[in-house]
């Protein structure tokens, strides 16, 4: 996988899949087309670290990606129908998660200042059967520094299981709009 060859070396790593009965193709249009903002937990748990920190992006609007970059995700690879990767840099343990906001994708893959972290957050998709098709998410941290693995350890106890809530229903929430999409009829 390209997540790989993008962020081989990691402090955390947490992993991710499910089985969908559905089209490799309807799959993948099925996480463009979602919007995880709609997800009770993921909107209450994002509405909490944004509360008095940032203004909120429109749910909603735009590509799920278009969205995902507004909450200070940038795009790193796409393998079209097999993954897409995106990165972050911040400080995820403040309450403001001190996202580094502009930075390109080949910065964020060399950013090496102490005491930040890095993430790069992939969705994978990958046909079992006709119809179908294992979708996986994996999540990876490198922490750039002693205090930043410290800090970031903390975080990860208290948030670490909450991420993995949002992850599965994140997964679920494809699968649902997958499955529920009618397969293409043969002419």
């Amino acid at each position: 996988m390209k997540i790989d060859e993008l962020l081989p070396s990691y402090d955390l790593r947490a992993r991710y899949q499910i089985l969908v009965y559905a089209s490799l193709e309807a799959t993948v249009e099925a996480f463009e087309s979602v919007d995880f903002s709609a997800l009770p937990l993921t909107r209450f748990l994002m509405g909490l670290r944004t509360l008095m920190t940032r203004k909120r992006s429109e749910r909603g609007s735009g590509t799920q990606l278009e969205r995902l970059q507004r909450a200070g995700f940038i795009e790193l690879a796409r393998l079209p129908g097999k993954e897409i990767v995106l990165g972050v840099v911040g400080r995820f343990w403040r309450i403001d998660s001190g996202i580094i906001t502009g930075l390109t994708a080949e910065q964020i893959l060399h950013f090496q200042r102490e005491g930040y972290a890095k993430a790069a957050w992939n969705f994978a998709f990958s046909s079992e059967l006709d119809h179908v098709t294992k979708v996986s998410t994996e999540t990876r941290i490198h922490c750039i520094g002693r205090v930043a693995k410290y800090k970031f350890r903390a975080y990860w106890l208290l948030v670490g299981p909450f991420s993995g809530i949002i992850r599965k229903e994140m997964l679920r929430m494809i699968k649902r709009k997958a499955e529920q999409t009618p397969p293409a009829v043969m002419a």
